[in-house]
């Protein structure tokens, strides 16, 4: 309820006529008078704010603060290519005004190194098989293929080999092909899901309940030689409700399975002698799918935080967070996913884990960190040999950071 009432709110911000007046008087920082008052100076689109007991004339340009979907999501659009997001006055922002002494140094350390990894224009190592049904969406379509080849400009020099991955998208009109073709292209358990997924994607209501953006499921095959990323959504999608976080998390999922050779292991999550957890898997691939999906370091700055915002409105009374002792106890707790809190503060709270991971030893000790999966015996071990520390000196510090981040959010 209290995200669809603020939702609402919104909705009735952004429907807001607002007045216009042009004076050559007018200019950013100058005073005005009325609030959401509009004005030009020159080219520049001018908006009536109020900061502190003051009003203020501001750039519509350089607003920060966002608009929501009809489904609860943040709006992007991309324009030859490039990303833009729709602010609370209905403007298609190009940038962020925001400096990097804005955000946390950790964050911004994270995000730097994961866009500055070395790219190949040509992801020369990398092909793909586009396996897209008819039913899909064209414009998510263009966008997931741009995405995905985006980030296979970073994965490809990572590469010593060729890889093929088959970039599969369906709707709940492809029943019939799912069951015919997918048992010959990947595990039954990666597909299974989809069935009940489908029977949401009918209607936009049920669709919106779901989040409007559909979702994916990816990994690399070593039997077969390739990887795989499967993405669904609803035939009635719109661009407006994609969440561009989709696609480079999944994609990740991709990278993480090539380099470590899959995510097979003799041991469950949790367990002390396991070499994947779940916030490993999950928390990573949100950290690489924010800073890979969101062109502007402040949109991936809102995005994170405003994941981890829901979280905890959703599980503050579960694990509340009091201390450093509750944050390790989080942090420890989201090694698995056997319930839908621990499987979904994974995501949230683990990609805080991996953003202060990849902020503090940078995305190359990542890279390094899954290259050593199947030479280490365990995630502990990997952590020792990867980054020389002990699991629990890197957790401690990873809890730390998402305290600090949580306490900001509540």
């Amino acid at each position: 309820m209290k995200r669809i009432i603020s939702v609402f709110i919104c909705s009735l911000l952004l429907s807001v006529n607002f007045s216009q007046v042009s004076s050559a008087a007018n200019k950013v920082g100058g005073s005005c008078k009325r609030v959401n008052e509009n004005a030009t100076s020159g080219s520049a689109k001018l908006i009536c704010l109020k900061n502190g007991k003051k009003l203020i004339w501001v750039n519509r340009a350089d607003i920060t603060a966002f608009a929501y979907g009809p489904a609860g999501r943040l709006v992007y659009r991309y324009v030859a290519g490039k990303q833009e997001r729709q602010s609370l006055y209905k403007d298609w922002i190009k940038s962020d005004s925001r400096s990097e002494k804005s955000f946390d140094p950790i964050r911004v350390a994270a995000y730097k190194s994961i866009r500055d990894l070395k790219i190949d224009p040509s992801h020369s190592n990398i092909e793909f098989e586009y396996l897209i049904r008819p039913s899909y969406p064209k414009e998510i379509a263009d966008v997931i293929k741009l995405q995905s080849v985006e980030f296979a400009k970073r994965l490809s020099p990572l590469l010593d080999k060729k890889l093929l991955i088959k970039l599969i998208l369906v709707t709940e009109k492809d029943r019939a092909y799912v069951d015919s073709q997918f048992p010959s292209i990947v595990p039954n358990q990666d597909w299974q899901m989809l069935f009940d997924l489908f029977a949401d994607y009918v209607t936009l209501e049920r669709f919106y309940s779901r989040s409007g953006t559909g979702g994916g499921t990816a990994a690399y095959l070593p039997e077969k030689g390739y990887g795989y990323y499967i993405g669904h959504t609803s035939s009635l999608a719109k661009l407006n409700t994609y969440w561009p976080e989709v696609a480079p998390h999944e994609m990740t999922h991709v990278m993480q399975a090539v380099l470590a050779n899959g995510f097979g292991g003799e041991y469950g999550e949790g367990d002390p002698r396991a070499k994947w957890h779940g916030h490993f898997i999950e928390g990573s691939a949100n950290t690489f799918g924010m800073a890979l999906g969101f062109d502007q370091l402040g949109w991936y700055s809102d995005e994170m935080d405003v994941l981890l915002k829901n979280n905890i409105r959703a599980y503050k009374g579960t694990y509340p967070m009091r201390n450093i002792d509750d944050a390790l106890f989080l942090v420890k707790e989201i090694e698995k996913r056997d319930t839908q809190a621990r499987g979904e503060l994974s995501y949230g709270a683990g990609q805080f884990v991996w953003e202060y991971f990849v902020g503090k030893y940078g995305a190359d000790k990542f890279i390094e960190l899954l290259r050593n999966v199947p030479k280490t015996q365990s995630f502990d071990q990997n952590i020792k040999q990867t980054i020389g520390i002990e699991k629990s000196e890197f957790y401690q510090g990873a809890a730390e950071y998402l305290l600090t981040a949580w306490k900001r959010l509540s």
